[in-house]
């Protein structure tokens, strides 16, 4: 993607060469020192893995320091959390400044549940995202218990924040995997519910390049997403003094396995195709769709592949239908 076919973007002078850098959305745009960075940055002042910008789904950008020697500094001021950009904006890092600019003001889409009065059933209509972490036993191993035990209490404390934040239902932790749901009261979902779960996952990018700059993990931390909408049987299940608003069904049983097929179908999120069937407001349908054979289903399930690199594309052709 050129600069001039995106409405957000950086400018910066590196080596006497001045350009602009895209920021794609639900993309993320890295700075530091080593060349896995969007952009490298030869500067002693500079930390590896220094800052990060992530686009979210409506548009808004959000620049994180990465826990970086010198600090990231925007409009010369110490970045210290999560900080949403405007255009105009100047991120310095080391001698190096940068601008923010947006041409086009993000816009929230709208909710059309909002005003409703929601009534929950015994039976509802759920979206289901598994997000489980690719090759944990060994990492385990590798890094032993305490160390993966504090590693993950702060990928599941960021991520319990960002589907806090997302509205979700219900959120389960179950080891290094973890279950979302939401529940849609009409019996039928939106753009905006599609936009909100591919979000979260973008979130998730984020919250593993911060753990693997806290926690240094012996290899890149990777993820694969199962995305599945369907009737469940929700409620508070449980025990007495240990029930838990939990759903039931194969709608979350399929999302299990979704995640589990993005191994072997060479992707990193499969949508099942019942997502797209259930888009109240629009008729869209993504090619190409393949069949994913399910552990302990006689018949394949039709479903969408998608990369992380992908997600931005997707949701600008979703949102144009």
């Amino acid at each position: 993607m050129n600069a001039e076919d995106c409405d957000t973007f950086l400018r910066v002078e590196l080596l006497g060469q001045a350009s602009e850098i895209p920021i794609a959305r639900l993309g993320i745009c890295g700075f530091g020192r080593a060349a896995s960075n969007t952009v490298v940055i030869d500067d002693s002042l500079a930390s590896r893995e220094h800052a990060i910008i992530r686009r979210n789904a409506t548009g808004h950008c959000i620049l994180n320091d990465l826990g970086s020697t010198n600090g990231t500094w925007l409009n010369g001021r110490p970045v210290q959390s999560p900080t949403q950009l405007k255009s105009g904006d100047k991120v310095q890092i080391g001698r190096h400044v940068l601008e923010f600019v947006q041409t086009m003001v993000p816009v929230e889409l709208p909710d059309p549940m909002a005003g409703r009065t929601q009534f929950f059933m015994d039976k509802q209509l759920v979206s289901a995202v598994v997000i489980d972490i690719r090759g944990f036993t060994k990492l385990s191993a590798d890094m032993g218990e305490q160390a993966i035990g504090a590693m993950m209490s702060d990928i599941n404390r960021e991520a319990g924040r960002v589907l806090d934040a997302a509205g979700v239902w219900s959120t389960k932790f179950i080891g290094d995997a973890i279950l979302a749901l939401w529940v849609h009261p009409a019996n039928a979902i939106g753009r905006r519910d599609v936009v909100t779960v591919l979000d979260v996952i973008s979130s998730y990018q984020e919250i593993f390049r911060l753990a693997e700059r806290q926690h240094q993990p012996p290899r890149p931390l990777r993820f694969g997403c199962g995305y599945n909408v369907g009737m469940a049987t929700i409620g508070n299940i449980g025990s007495s003094g240990a029930a838990d608003f939990t759903a039931m069904g194969e709608a979350v049983n399929i999302a299990f396995r979704l995640e589990t097929g993005t191994k072997d179908s060479g992707c990193d999120i499969l949508i099942a195709q019942e997502v797209f069937r259930s888009l109240a407001d629009v008729r869209f349908h993504p090619e190409p769709m393949i069949d994913v054979d399910l552990k302990g289903y006689a018949h394949p399930t039709v479903a969408y592949p998608l990369n992380f690199s992908g997600t931005g594309p997707f949701i600008e052709a979703l949102l144009s239908a």
